[in-house]
């Protein structure tokens, strides 16, 4: 039964992925196309960006399937009884934003290590006016143990159907994790960084700036 489940589950996953880059074709930018590629192909790597859909976990998780990538999806999303099954057979991670619960960086490094980069939105919801909340630095956590890259992509415009969806693809951010001080207070000033990188990349390469 369980093969049967991830069979059906991967053949929804095919069929939705079409019909997807038909009502919102892909433009995909990229600052340094060599740099992000040569990351997303190690594995060990994480993958952040801001969130402005619930459409964004299914989009861009079918946009980087090549590379293996495995996303974040809040549990309570997660566990849906008539989604589920399907959750449980793709490349989700279920992350409880309700309580203290650390098992998603234990799984998001056991991914990591099997040379799946890891797919993450630091501000734990989503925001439909284009300015972001603060990032939670348990993203650059995860980054921190794993000693891995962290690549910023930017969702530039909304949704709607059989407009092209841009997406703006950032090189690593050079940042150092490691670095003298407590770690709660070096890891929220470079999601700090990390957020202010979003910007400037929407502000450089955004269909507002193109246009």
């Amino acid at each position: 039964m369980e093969i049967l489940k991830r069979f059906a589950a991967k053949l929804a996953f095919a069929i939705a992925n079409g019909v997807i880059r038909i009502l919102y074709p892909p433009k995909v930018t990229w600052e340094d196309k060599k740099a992000t590629k040569d990351a997303l192909k190690k594995g060990n790597c994480v993958v952040y960006s801001n969130h402005t859909s619930h459409v964004d976990g299914f989009y861009m998780t079918r946009l980087f399937g090549k590379y293996r990538v495995h996303t974040f999806v809040a549990r309570d999303w997660y566990d849906k009884k008539k989604i589920n099954w399907l959750f449980r057979n793709l490349p989700y991670i279920p992350m409880n934003r309700q309580e203290m619960d650390t098992s998603w960086l234990s799984m998001g490094l056991e991914k990591m290590n099997e040379g799946c980069p890891i797919y993450i939105f630091p501000e734990g919801h989503t925001s439909h006016t284009g300015v972001m909340d603060e990032f939670k630095p348990g993203f650059l956590m995860l980054a921190r143990q794993a000693q891995a890259q962290v690549v910023p992509v930017v969702i530039d415009g909304e949704f709607k159907v059989f407009h092209r969806m841009h997406i703006i693809v950032g090189k690593p951010v050079e940042m150092d994790l490691n670095e003298e001080g407590r770690p709660s207070v070096v890891l929220k000033k470079y999601a700090g960084v990390c957020r202010d990188r979003i910007y400037e990349l929407r502000d450089t390469y955004g269909v507002k700036k193109q246009s």
